[in-house]
């Protein structure tokens, strides 16, 4: 009777046992090492870098971010917000792979950020290239003629109302200006050459602000690989060594109460007719 109490606690035992190690080795399989992929979401014309650059400082502190998909759908922006796009992921390549995922368009600034990364996959439809500058000005002097209104100026040099909407603007000034875009175009060419490792001829070919689709831009040596998001993950995950990361999403967004609700204003009208600013921008309608 004893031996018969005894045996059965000691299958209770290894029940419990059995029940106790089932569960451990199913929450080891469970378990992630919080290991990721931050994927970097650019999309829509880029005005503003203060989000994206956030974005990128919280991902080069966060130790378990192992690799970088820079997901572009953008026709570029502004050059300085595309420059220090772009400058800041040159420097996260130095430490983790980043690769960029170009989706419907990349070009112009956001293919100057896509060259911040490492590797550059683009879908054969994808619309990429784009290296130029443009800069358009308003000139308001007839209208104002004919209205027979006055302005007066009142200026400190000759040039500080250079792109004036009231006048229009002499040869000295488009020659000044023509200088001024000639030098951040170089400033483009050279940063594509460099990340890309293109002659001067090869440079030149792609640096006239057409734009190419994906197919193309491999041809052109502007990207490395014809693929989406998948395929970025799968790089991402040979670079590293690791498989199976988790995704994480920047920028981080927080929903607003009354999002959807309150129309946004878009003051673009006002600023591309009032604002001296110049793009990476590639944009038939601009």
């Amino acid at each position: 009777m004893v031996d018969k109490v005894k045996n059965k606690l000691s299958l209770k035992k290894v029940g419990i046992g059995l029940v106790i190690a089932l569960f451990i080795i199913s929450a080891m399989l469970s378990f992630s090492s919080g290991e990721k992929i931050a994927v970097l979401e650019i999309d829509g014309v880029i005005k503003n870098p203060k989000e994206y650059l956030d974005s990128i400082k919280d991902i080069s502190e966060d130790s378990s971010i192992k690799g970088v998909i820079v997901r572009i759908d953008s026709p570029g922006g502004t050059v300085g917000s595309s420059q220090e796009i772009y400058d800041s992921l040159t420097k996260l390549s130095e430490k983790i792979p980043t690769t960029a995922s170009i989706v419907d368009i990349g070009a112009s600034g956001g293919y100057l950020i896509a060259c911040g990364t490492s590797y550059i996959f683009a879908n054969a439809g994808s619309i990429t290239g784009s290296i130029g500058v443009i800069s358009q000005y308003y000139d308001f002097s007839k209208l104002i003629k004919f209205l027979k209104f006055d302005i007066e100026v009142i200026k400190s040099g000759e040039m500080k109302d250079i792109s004036s909407p009231t006048r229009s603007l002499n040869s000295k000034e488009k020659k000044l200006l023509n200088l001024l875009v000639n030098d951040i175009h170089n400033q483009f060419k050279r940063s594509v050459a460099e990340r890309r490792g293109l002659t001067k001829d090869e440079s030149n070919l792609v640096s006239d602000g057409r734009v190419f689709s994906g197919n193309q831009a491999l041809e052109l040596k502007l990207i490395d690989e014809i693929g989406g998001l998948e395929a970025a993950i799968m790089h991402i995950e040979k670079k590293t060594g690791i498989q199976n990361l988790d995704l994480e999403y920047y920028p981080i967004r927080e929903e607003k109460l009354l999002d959807g609700i309150i129309p946004s204003i878009d003051n673009s009208a006002i600023t591309n007719m009032l604002g001296k600013k110049l793009y990476y921008l590639y944009s038939p309608k601009f």
